[in-house]
């Protein structure tokens, strides 16, 4: 028997099954004789069982049971949503697993030293997908740019352009341009000019697309950096390129040039008197790249058979070094787009700040927060119904539930939350429930009136921290998912990806007639966050005041009377109450008797204290 045989055979959960997981499910039946799919794991559990069945493995819809037992795996390939990856990282190292994940690893730069720093201190295998590494291409030029082949490295410069433009449910939640595309090349330029760090960098860009702009991202980029050696290096990246997919790289030195081209579609060439006709780029990465992934997947289950004590794990763990320099540089490039100037890549760490909750957040970012918040109320009446309609589907709403209602972002009393909004000029809460007990209104309902925004602290870095959402997904108008648009006076949004599902997509959808306004699934925002934050924190207000919180904002319903299909006899009750505090509160939008500071009245630490809701909240 042959050394290369007795090679182990890894066994390997792969978590994510969407296209990249695709990619890892193929490698893996091009390599039987060294890999075996024990698990595939999806938060789709009807795809994850069938794709089990077809690959002959078990299925989950989480990776704690592939991580112990009888089946446990060696090694983890993880392919899930962006903002998945750092945990489930962090979950399979902890574990002891080896891991291959997709970039990036987070878009937090602190996450990313946790990760590195854990696989070192455990010797694990620890390799990020930056799968161009892997292109034999690539290595080509950088076998011969080691070699010498150019001299003295001058001038780097790289080409991205992605084609087709990915879809926007995917750009939404992708990290923006310079995490999501142009990380890919700074990576390459780490890996070409061997581990340089550049000094500075500077970054321009433009967006062509109205939805993309809408998201405070750009589509088209140039960014240059200038490093301590003299080498200066140019990438250029967009998200759309009519002519296939784009990745070019060139090095020049005092010898010469190295080049990388585009991979074409075949080598036929059509020459005729009117000139010569080349045959077309590949089309996007799936096509330039299948080489690159099964490279990068087979060289991962060799680093995991060679053990920790090899040549192999000890490149690795030295490689693995260079995440957050990668991540940091990525930082420092969105930076400077931001501001228009050029970027020190050694001042990044301290125009980062630690929020309570342990994430990171720019100074710049957080000088300009409190500016949006002063903002809040006006950006809540312009807020696009439209847009924010495309936006909201039962899977983003699944997510926003996993991601906001474990509760843990940390602990504030009601006191607390509400100095914070006055600090930041929004005193609405106070100035309808001053309204409420003036008028003699129930005493749950000055409670609710007093509290009713406070689901707008999850726009604040230092409560959301990595789960910081856009103001679409906090502020605005609220409306179910699971069901056709009943939009009173709106256009239709044929860009909702629920609205041409089968079930979603129908009038009722995933509900029945008559089946209680309080019972539908609601686009997530600041009432549904609230709601659900008065519950588990055990709050007593009655049932009428928890439903007025969570419906405020679903005026289609209170003022348009739409989907009045599902309403019960128990949401007249409910109906009245609502119009009720919607009409506190617009009274007090025109600022007239707006309260010079905040205060704890007494009225409001007996209320809080009567409802169960004095003391500090789990937020």
């Amino acid at each position: 028997m042959t050394k290369e045989a007795q090679k182990p055979v890894v066994k390997v959960a792969v978590i994510g099954l969407g296209r990249a997981g695709h990619f890892h499910l193929q490698s893996i039946t091009d390599l039987p004789q060294a890999v075996k799919l024990t698990w595939v794991i999806d938060v789709d559990k009807e795809k994850a069982q069938r794709i089990a069945a077809e690959r002959g493995c078990n299925w989950s819809d989480q990776l704690d049971e592939a991580l112990k037992g009888p089946d446990a795996v060696d090694a983890v390939v993880i392919a899930s949503a962006t903002d998945t990856h750092f945990p489930y990282i962090m979950q399979a190292l902890r574990a002891d697993k080896a891991v291959l994940a997709e970039k990036p690893i987070s878009h937090e730069l602190h996450e990313v030293e946790e990760a590195v720093e854990l696989a070192k201190t455990k010797n694990l295998a620890f390799v990020c997908g930056y799968q161009r590494r892997a292109d034999r291409h690539f290595r080509e030029l950088k076998r011969q740019l080691d070699a010498g082949a150019i001299g003295n490295l001058k001038l780097l410069k790289t080409c991205s352009r992605d084609n087709p433009i990915p879809p926007m449910e995917y750009l939404r939640t992708s990290g923006g341009i310079f995490h999501d595309m142009l990380i890919h090349d700074f990576d390459m330029l780490d890996f070409l000019s061997g581990g340089q760090v550049p000094e500075s960098v500077t970054a321009t860009g433009h967006s062509y697309h109205p939805e993309i702009e809408a998201m405070g991202d750009v589509d088209i980029c140039a960014v240059m950096f200038k490093y301590a050696s003299g080498l200066i290096a140019m990438v250029d990246t967009c998200r759309n390129a009519s002519y296939g997919y784009d990745q070019r790289i060139e090095a020049f030195g005092e010898r010469g040039m190295l080049t990388a081209k585009n991979e074409l579609t075949s080598t036929v060439e059509l020459a005729k008197a009117d000139g010569h006709r080349m045959p077309s780029a590949m089309y996007s990465f799936p096509q330039r790249y299948v080489q690159a992934y099964k490279s990068e997947l087979t060289e991962f289950i060799e680093l995991v058979q060679a053990g920790r004590d090899s040549e192999l794990h000890r490149l690795e763990q030295k490689a693995m070094l260079r995440h957050p320099n990668v991540v940091r540089t990525t930082i420092a490039a969105e930076m400077s787009w931001k501001q228009g100037n050029t970027m020190e890549i050694a001042k990044v760490d301290s125009l980062l700040t630690r929020t309570p909750d342990g994430a990171v957040a720019t100074k710049v970012d957080d000088m300009q927060r409190p500016e949006k918040l002063r903002r809040l109320d006006i950006v809540e009446e312009m807020l696009s119904k439209y847009e924010k309609h495309c936006m909201q589907t039962v899977a983003f709403v699944k997510e926003q539930h996993e991601r906001w209602l474990k509760f843990d972002k940390g602990e504030l009393s009601v006191f607390e939350a509400l100095q914070i909004l006055s600090d930041l000029g929004d005193r609405r809460g106070l100035q309808a429930a001053e309204r409420c007990r003036g008028q003699g209104a129930p005493d749950w309902l000055q409670l609710v009136a007093l509290i009713h925004d406070l689901g707008k602290v999850m726009a604040l870095p230092q409560l959301a921290g990595k789960d910081l959402l856009d103001e679409w997904a906090v502020l605005g108008d609220s409306f179910p998912v699971g069901c056709a648009p009943d939009m009173v006076g709106l256009p239709d949004s044929k860009k909702n990806l629920d609205h041409s599902h089968p079930l979603y997509g129908t009038k009722n959808g995933i509900y029945q007639s008559g089946c209680g306004i309080s019972n539908l699934m609601m686009s997530w925002g600041k009432d549904e966050y609230i709601y659900h934050m008065l519950k588990f924190n055990k709050c007593t207000l009655p049932a009428e005041a928890l439903n007025t919180i969570r419906l405020q904002s679903f005026s289609l319903w209170h003022e348009k009377g739409a989907y009045s299909q599902f309403e019960a006899t128990e949401d007249a009750e409910t109906l009245k109450w609502v119009k009720e505090l919607n009409q506190m509160c617009r009274s007090d939008r025109t600022g007239d008797d707006q309260p010079a500071g905040f205060g704890q009245a007494d009225w409001m630490v007996e209320l809080l204290k009567k409802y169960n809701m004095d003391g500090k909240l789990k937020w």
